[in-house]
């Protein structure tokens, strides 16, 4: 029985760099989107896009920016589903653990500077440690280290706009032995090094 489909396919490098380069810190990975909805049939607005896009006819410069569109337009359907559904599973965690989580938040925001392990929060949060990870991404939308890591980077930016305090102390201050990887940190977060951003701050 004869098939035919209709497909949008992504280079790696497009989600992997250019995204990256246009969102910055908003940019999220299209990959655990499309794990998340699988081969779902579901989909009507996807559905309605890909039949555009097999009706669609025009002249070579018309059609590449229509298709430009249509696979950019595509990929922000994925994300609004991907959206969707996490926002549903968040809603299965019970209260007493959404409790316990924003417990553990506010120790993370009073202890940023600490050693903060899984299993110490998980003994804070009464879970244990698998059910702390997956509790945490489904109600912050970010793993447990992520979520540490940007704590302490925006205390660190607070620092460097407001005191004159040197990198090395800095990096100590907000719980990092390490001033280069701070630093690296620091730059993936912000795309700018630290003494960069505190010039950048007083211009």
């Amino acid at each position: 029985m004869p098939i035919r489909s209709v497909g949008i396919e992504y280079h790696p490098s497009y989600y992997n760099d250019t995204l990256k380069t246009l969102f910055g810190d908003q940019y999220q990975s299209p990959s655990d989107a499309f794990r998340k909805i699988d081969e779902t049939s579901d989909f009507p607005e996807m559905m309605k896009l890909l039949w555009d896009v097999k009706n669609y006819k025009g002249d070579p410069l018309s059609a590449a920016l229509f298709y430009d569109g249509k696979a950019v337009e595509a990929l922000s359907l994925i994300f609004k589903r991907h959206q969707a559904l996490n926002a549903k599973e968040a809603n299965q965690i019970s209260e007493e653990d959404a409790e316990m989580l924003e417990v553990v938040s506010s120790y993370i925001g009073n202890h940023y500077a600490d050693n903060l392990t899984i299993e110490s929060l998980a003994k804070i949060a009464c879970m244990g440690t698998t059910k702390l990870k997956i509790c945490f991404k489904l109600y912050f939308q970010c793993t447990v280290t992520e979520y540490v890591q940007k704590v302490r980077l925006d205390q660190a930016e607070h620092f460097l706009a407001y005191t004159d305090l040197p990198v090395g102390e800095i990096a100590k201050a907000v719980g990092y032995s390490s001033a280069g990887h701070f630093a690296d940190l620091f730059c993936r977060y912000k795309g700018l090094l630290p003494l960069e951003y505190r010039k950048s701050t007083r211009a």
